[in-house]
């Protein structure tokens, strides 16, 4: 087992930075829903995406110093996620038109953490044409946008906020 030392302005930092900052914006979100509201089983949820990007920070840590990780996301997380996305899905009324973002507080706040995770997707995948990333890892960065696009539209949804579509006027 290797153990490589890594300049701040290593790639990987730049994909653990992404990371970061997108497990930050969950918590954000997490924190705008009331434990007493419709809404309240949306914070478990996030909760559970948190602890998956724990995770994913913890394999690229490990992979970009060539330390073998002890933990890693496994295909059962994605299988529960797109399982939670078609459970929503199931509830939610057909898109038919784009959708602004917004609505409620709690469904702003996961449209953004929405976009946050497209660019970690993004930088993941470029990460990975010269570094290990294991296909788990993005198959979930993947999925992960898609279902933060679900629970906002939920999150609305259970608080009876119509969705908007853009007029293009």
């Amino acid at each position: 087992m290797g153990h490589k030392s890594l300049s701040k302005d290593s790639p990987a930092f730049w994909v653990l930075g992404n990371l970061d900052e997108l497990n930050s914006w969950i918590g954000f979100c997490k924190s705008a829903v009331d434990p007493l509201s419709e809404i309240k089983e949306v914070s478990a949820l996030l909760k559970e995406i948190q602890e998956s990007l724990f995770i994913i920070q913890a394999e690229i840590a490990a992979a970009a110093s060539e330390v073998q990780s002890s933990i890693a996301i496994g295909q059962d997380k994605i299988e529960h996620m797109e399982q939670e996305i078609s459970k929503i899905d199931s509830i939610l009324p057909p898109i038919t038109k784009f959708i602004i973002a917004g609505g409620s507080e709690a469904s702003a706040r996961l449209d953004v953490a929405r976009t946050i995770a497209r660019r970690v997707e993004r930088a993941t995948k470029e990460y990975s044409y010269n570094n290990q990333v294991k296909s788990e890892i993005l198959q979930y960065m993947n999925r992960l946008s898609s279902f933060l696009f679900a629970l906002a539209r939920f999150v609305n949804y259970k608080l009876d906020i119509k969705e908007e579509n853009p007029s293009y006027k």
